[in-house]
């Protein structure tokens, strides 16, 4: 009998250890596959959020410079002294919120990912040039502008990392294999009577107080600053022989980009492929690449009308207390 009681009992214990060895490998499994695929997700979605936050926070910078003008079709549009401040929230990183409880343990639930929000100069910049601009007494140097963004940039632990960037009036993506553009910036050129061109810019800059990194929310308050017009716009409507704007970079993925978007702002409007020149020039020197667009006309007398507004803006950072949206 005594035998039998050890049999039953060493059989209690090997059962019990490989029901623990079961449930250990199950969990092992979950942590390797289940984990990863609900951070994955979390993440994705994460940056199709911010991607729709970056979408709105541009249609309300357009509406915030676009409010200033008034009779803007007159000779010479009067802007509103009295900017407001616009205010939005945002989301930095997601906290691991995937479909765990609340009460799950860490091991189970995605580590939780931060970003940071920052305004800086990318080291590139943007200039446009006209005939009657160019040997003007009204040039005083105003371009180039050194570009500023406003840029999200992720710290992922199972998505690819991205960065979304407000540059120019457009909303940019990068990622590890390029760059692409996800709305076009403040640029337009269109077709008129005549065979003539008129070309629309909006050069917007973006300025503030550094960075922030956080997995929580985050509050950015954008004001307009009031400003008088570029001289390039004094008087708004300019007749020219030719306008050219331009990018200079030493980053090819952004020469690229560039040079595929003004050639997408053409083929939009249909403009004639004979009145416009897209092209790169490199600078072995500075190691940097201009991409150009100029814009000529197709008549015996080339007229090209150039409208350019002066949009700037600062974006103070404010942190927003946990649970509060």
């Amino acid at each position: 009998m005594k035998n039998t009681r050890d049999d039953v009992a060493i059989s209690e214990i090997i059962g019990f250890v490989l029901v623990l060895a079961i449930i250990i490998a199950a969990l092992a499994l979950y942590t390797a596959y289940v984990v990863p695929v609900n951070g994955r997700e979390d993440e994705i979605r994460q940056m199709n959020y911010v991607e729709g936050q970056f979408t709105d926070y541009k249609l309300t910078l357009d509406a915030l410079w676009t409010s200033r003008l008034i009779n803007t079709n007159g000779p010479s549009p009067v802007l509103s002294v009295s900017p407001v401040i616009s205010s939005s929230v945002m989301r930095l990183g997601n906290g691991g919120n995937s479909q765990q409880g609340s009460l799950s343990f860490p091991l189970f639930k995605p580590v939780a990912s931060a970003a940071t929000l920052s305004i800086k100069t990318t080291g590139d910049t943007f200039s446009i040039d006209s005939s009657s601009y160019h040997s003007s007494p009204d040039n005083k140097g105003e371009f180039p502008l050194n570009i500023t963004v406003l840029e999200y940039r992720s710290n992922n632990y199972y998505w690819i990392q991205q960065q979304y960037s407000y540059q120019l009036g457009g909303v940019f993506l990068s990622q590890d294999n390029g760059i692409i553009n996800r709305i076009s910036p403040l640029i337009s050129i269109t077709n008129s009577n005549n065979k003539s061109i008129v070309v629309n810019v909006v050069p917007v800059q973006v300025f503030g107080n550094g960075s922030y990194t956080s997995n929580n929310l985050i509050r950015l308050d954008t004001r307009q600053r009031i400003l008088p017009n570029y001289n390039i716009s004094s008087p708004l409507l300019l007749n020219n022989q030719w306008v050219n704007f331009s990018i200079t970079t030493a980053d090819n993925a952004t020469a690229v980009m560039w040079q595929n978007l003004f050639l997408g702002l053409a083929a939009t409007e249909q403009i004639d492929p004979a009145a416009y020149t897209i092209g790169n020039v490199w600078n072995p020197v500075s190691k940097t690449a201009t991409v150009f667009m100029k814009i000529t006309g197709t008549s015996p007398d080339p007229l090209v009308s150039l409208y350019v507004q002066r949009a700037e803006f600062d974006i103070v950072f404010d942190n927003v207390a946990s649970g509060i949206t």
